[in-house]
């Protein structure tokens, strides 16, 4: 199950247009490199962590915990 998602890009001017949603984090990745916009929201108790290879993003990594 896939946790992102694209953004529409406006092509005229490159850009995105995203609402805040209530109650939400949410993690807007914009990569220059590949001319993509993606969205995920953030873990609730842990760590979301972009990783990228040759300066492009190369998958996003979500590592959750409990709280004690």
């Amino acid at each position: 199950m896939k946790r992102s998602q694209e953004i529409e890009i406006d092509i005229e001017d490159m850009s995105i247009n995203q609402k805040i949603e209530p109650g939400k984090v949410l993690i807007i990745v914009l990569d220059g490199h590949q001319g993509k916009a993606k969205m995920c929201q953030a873990v609730e108790h842990g760590q979301t962590i972009i990783e990228t290879a040759k300066g492009k993003t190369a998958r996003i990594c979500f590592e959750e915990f409990e709280l004690f």
